[in-house]
């Protein structure tokens, strides 16, 4: 099992991070194409940035390196998921940032956003002359999208099992390959049908990674086209063996759960990078490395990252 900190930021000693946990100092691993940076303690906060997307996904925190990424993806309500939105659209207004960010809401709770927007801008002194609304985008379950500023990235939103309603989402790369009917033919051929007017590109979509938010494991195989995605973000809440009724009981992922979805999937699947997050704050970085070490099928140790 491999994992990746900022060694700089990190205690020599993994036992004294156990419950001082800060959600500021943010952990990132390097993926072949871009990099995934955040924080994500359950019940504490939850974000993640992918800057090569220029995406956010969740804002449990705003720390000033999310300032410059247009474009939020809201998993679901929970407020150490989603508190600082607005924060973010705020800190942008005060840094003269000329893009207005766009955030990407679930469909079952966008009216509530506008409505705890409103309440929260107002209960800052804002009187209701001044009041606008930040661009919000209602996400459908099952409605692929592109992103506002990036057209060459989808992104398709999902149902997902938790607590209270929850997305997760596939983030996809759009782009133009030649038709099979025409791998054969030479560059000038090519070049001659082009110009005749000849359709010999299709546009394909290829999955980049999934966000799986807060769920219960079963999601994991029911939603099992995430497992197509390069890399999977999922959470990975509880640990212990006798904690398999509470992760129901909360709605979230039990190791045992994820064991078991890997070991139905099999090893032949196309995801190569499955990064854990969500620890619960009880379990030490010590106890979550072994624990997942000893739970974890064999043949996709090498595949598994612990976000910490």
């Amino acid at each position: 099992m491999k994992e990746v900190t900022e060694p700089d930021k990190l205690h020599s000693e993994p036992d004294k991070q156990h419950n001082t946990h800060n959600a500021l100092r943010q952990v990132k691993i390097e993926q072949k194409r871009w990099c995934l940076q955040g924080f994500s303690i359950s019940g504490l906060s939850s974000y993640f940035q992918i800057p090569e997307l220029d995406l956010c996904v969740d804002m449990g925190e705003c720390p000033m390196s999310a300032l410059s990424l247009n474009h939020v993806l809201l998993t679901h309500s929970h407020g150490d998921h989603s508190r600082c939105l607005m924060r973010h659209n705020s800190l942008r207004r005060m840094m003269q940032n000329p893009t207005q960010a766009v955030y990407y809401i679930p469909e079952p709770v966008y009216e509530l956003a506008v409505d705890l927007i409103r309440a929260e801008t107002l209960f800052e002194g804002v009187s209701e002359e001044r009041f606008y609304l930040p661009r919000l985008e209602c996400a459908k379950a099952g409605e692929r999208f592109a992103l506002a500023y990036r057209k060459d990235l989808e992104v398709f939103p999902f149902n997902v099992k938790h607590s209270i309603a929850a997305f997760g989402y596939t983030v996809f790369c759009k782009k133009k390959k030649l038709k099979k009917e025409y791998a054969l033919c030479s560059r000038d051929e090519i070049i001659s049908m082009k110009k005749s007017g000849v359709e010999i590109e299709c546009e394909v979509r290829e999955p980049i990674v999934s966000f799986m938010g807060d769920c219960l494991g079963e999601s994991l195989w029911e939603e099992r086209h995430i497992w197509n995605s390069p890399a999977v973000i999922c959470e990975c809440t509880f640990l212990e063996h006798d904690e398999v009724s509470m992760a129901r009981k909360k709605g979230h992922t039990h190791i045992e759960h994820l064991a078991q979805v890997l070991s139905k999937v099999g090893s032949g699947m196309a995801c190569q990078s499955i990064i854990l997050t969500h620890f619960s704050m009880k379990y030490s970085k010590k106890q979550i490395i072994e624990t997942v070490n000893k739970a974890i099928p064999e043949e996709f140790r090498e595949r598994v990252k612990v976000f910490l």
